[in-house]
């Protein structure tokens, strides 16, 4: 009974849950206001917030959350006890930030697709407070995680107790007038802070235009989608520019409030508005999480999915989308319209949400017929872009406009020619090889393009155009690649089992048999069913990890970039996730080599330089002086998370080469990392370790010379609008 009464009692002592640097050096008691009014933790309080004693004596306040005193022995008991990177807001001991950040390997390599056949048991975490294992994600989630980077972000956060922890929430409805907070002079300071942002949404109005309409007497003006887009955009830009948020720091504080209460206003009812269309696409693109109203929805919002539905129903209302009238491409096609960047805005804006819309849950659950709907939609884009090289001087701005648009229109090509004829291997070879030399080609006349426009902008505008184009198109090469090994290896599970029915969609459990079909590939005689996969690799076995390379050198390349002295801002669903899905598939790539082979890919020194560089310009997107990244983190930043996660991947690396360098034998290493060594027979593989790693693929003959199949196939007729030769032939609809 004794026993009883003594696990009931609560904490020993009353301990403040938060305190600031001061008082706490001080041992001091802080006496702070009212706990709603606190700004965000860890950053400088504006004076309202501050501490009574800081307040007085004009100290700078930085508040932050009290570690001292100790739990109650019930809820000890109730709760696992957390680890240290649970405690978001502790200082490391003299540690990197990318160390303190990175996320433990384990969590990450549960949505692995190479550890999802293993057969061995699971390892719990050391840090579990339990000897039951923790419940690992399903076949659909690791399956989701493989093929969308959205879920595979989502699923990774939703175990980091730090993630969002600290979102601002407004509890009333704002009605502070805007234009009284944000004054004439201020919101064109801000506005330069925006350039970036604007490139990449050039619908998006300037700050000025914005509170001329705040302050005017139109109806139209007064609506919650105005007022969230001009205090989101000021946000941002308080987010970038260091003197303004500490020269004024209440209004940082009092634009979060801002945009959490119009952002409620405007999710239950957003207004029939184009403004509507600008704020979804810029939440959707730089800020997801920031709408989010509690930790617990945080990881979820890291899914644009919201935003991207509200945008396209919105588009529909005003007769936008998924077609414009044949008018309106008259008027863009027009040499001396006047108008031109406005109509070219609205048909980017178009293209924008079409992308968005279709890339949500991935392409490899999008029908044949859908992704033909949406190239059809592209279609008349496409070909008034190609009008509009030919008969108007471009300036780099447009081009780049220009050739994104078609690297997601060469995508979709590929993705639909793959998944016609996929079941055919000798087809699939053959896309994949085209779409390789199609996006070199693409390369190549964007850089011509940008040549020409030399003198027509500014040059960081051909630079910046120049390495965000060649990215763009490595990583759809690789994209394309990666799909054909998916594709050959989920063939040739079908044709061993005899379940070749020529079903165009995949599953789950198919999707995650990859790492086995490799192995039983190299295995198997050059005449067993299914050899097709050992030809795919030997042509692109090597190409494809040097791709991802490629992709991670160009955009480091852009992060050096400036536009008028601002540092590089990238979109996250078409840059800061696919980044994060590259290193991923360079970790799967490596774990797949150990496995079959036993060692290392060739570039694997390469790849370890790569990903702490891409995590820090990652992480440059998020922090600043003031505002360093664990703070950001706190506060649901997703350029953040991904900088996280990119050094959580990096040290899964590390610890694999770490375990490999240990001994000669591989199994204790693939041990190390719950890789059951019973699920392939390294010893019988038939490979002469010494030779080099994937020029062990060469030891298998293969029908016919370099290219195993007819080459005589031709499965593209992509029109000679799309190959750049500075003719004036207009751009044919390509037969699908």
């Amino acid at each position: 009974m004794q026993h009883d009464r003594r696990t009931e009692r609560g904490p020993r002592g009353r301990y403040a849950r938060l305190i600031c640097h001061g008082c706490r050096s001080r041992k001091i008691k802080c006496v702070l206001p009212n706990l709603g009014g606190i700004g965000s933790l860890g950053v400088p309080q504006p004076p309202e917030s501050s501490c009574e004693r800081c307040r007085n004596l004009n100290l700078e306040c930085i508040i932050e959350r009290n570690a001292l005193g100790r739990p109650a022995a019930k809820s000890s008991q109730r709760k696992p006890p957390q680890n240290k990177r649970s405690a978001p807001l502790e200082k490391p001991k003299e540690k990197e930030d990318e160390v303190a950040t990175a996320l433990s390997d384990l969590e990450i390599k549960e949505y692995l697709f190479s550890e999802a056949t293993t057969g061995g048991k699971q390892i719990p975490s050391q840090n579990d407070g339990n000897l039951q294992p923790p419940q690992q994600p399903g076949k659909r989630a690791i399956f989701r995680s493989m093929t969308e980077a959205n879920a595979f972000m989502s699923s990774v956060l939703k175990k980091d107790a730090a993630f969002g922890c600290e979102i601002t929430h407004a509890t009333s409805r704002w009605s502070q007038p805007l234009s009284d907070l944000i004054s004439n002079e201020m919101a064109i300071l801000l506005d330069s802070y925006l350039v970036w942002y604007r490139l990449f949404l050039p619908k998006t109005p300037t700050l000025v235009d914005l509170r001329n309409r705040l302050i005017s007497e139109e109806v139209s003006s007064n609506n919650p989608a105005t007022n969230l887009l001009f205090t989101l955009l000021c946000l941002t830009s308080f987010d970038i520019a260091e003197a303004a948020s500490r020269k004024y720091p209440h209004v940082r504080h009092s634009l979060q409030l801002a945009v959490s209460s119009y952002g409620q206003e405007f999710i239950f009812s957003p207004p029939t508005h184009p403004d509507s269309i600008a704020v979804c696409l810029f939440l959707a693109e730089f800020r997801p999480t920031l709408l989010a109203t509690s930790q617990f929805v945080a990881h979820k919002a890291v899914s644009p999915e919201m935003y991207v539905n509200l945008a396209y129903r919105i588009a529909e209302r005003l007769n936008i989308i998924p077609t414009r009238d044949v008018s309106f491409f008259e008027e863009l096609m027009n040499p001396q319209n006047l108008e031109f960047e406005r109509c070219f805005a609205d048909s980017v804006q178009d293209l924008k949400i079409l992308c968005l819309d279709c890339g949500l849950d991935g392409f490899l659950s999008k029908s044949l017929s859908v992704m033909r709907s949406i190239v059809g939609h592209m279609q008349p884009h496409i070909d008034a872009y190609q009008h509009v090289l030919q008969y108007r001087e471009c300036s780099p701005t447009v081009i780049f406009h220009i050739q994104w648009n078609m690297s997601f229109y060469v995508l979709l090509e590929g993705l639909i020619n793959a998944k016609q004829c996929w079941n055919t291997p000798e087809s699939l070879f053959l896309v994949v090889e085209e779409m390789e030399r199609k996006c070199q080609e693409q390369i190549k006349v964007s850089n011509s393009l940008l040549v020409d426009a030399t003198g027509r902008g500014r040059w960081g505008n051909l630079s910046v155009a120049r390495s965000l184009l060649e990215m763009k198109f490595h990583w759809v090469s690789a994209g394309i690649c990666g799909l054909g090994l998916l594709y050959t290896a989920v063939l040739r599970s079908r044709l061993i089992e005899g379940k070749n029915e020529g079903d165009s969609d995949i599953h789950s459990n198919e999707s995650l048999q990859i790492v086995d079909q490799v192995a039983g590939s190299v295995n198997s005689p050059p005449d067993a069913p299914g050899q097709y996969l050992s030809a795919f690799l030997r042509r692109f076995g090597h190409a494809y990890p040097q791709q991802l390379v490629r992709v991670l050198e160009a955009f480091i390349e852009c992060a050096e970039l400036k536009i008028d002295g601002i540092a590089f801002n990238a979109p996250l669903q078409h840059v800061v996730y696919p980044i994060v899905f590259v290193c991923k598939n360079l970790v799967e790539n490596n774990f797949v080599q150990v496995r079959v082979f036993g060692r290392l890919a060739r570039n694997f020194e390469k790849q370890l330089e790569l990903f702490p560089e891409c995590a820090r310009c990652i992480a440059k997107m998020a922090a600043s002086p003031w505002k360093p990244t664990k703070s950001a983190f706190a506060t649901g930043c997703v350029y953040a998370a991904s900088s996280k996660i990119i050094y959580g991947l990096h040290n899964t690396l590390e610890r694999l080469k770490t375990e490999l360098s240990k001994g000669t034998k591989c199994d204790e290493a693939l041990n190390s990392f719950n890789i059951s060594p019973d699920s392939i027979d390294v010893s019988s593989v038939g490979v002469d370790f010494d030779t080099p790693f994937w020029d062990a693929w060469n030891l298998w003959p293969h029908v016919g010379s370099f290219s195993p199949f007819d080459p005589s196939l031709n499965l593209f007729d992509w029109g000679p609008g799309l190959n750049y030769d500075g003719g004036s032939e207009a751009m044919n609809n390509p037969g699908m």
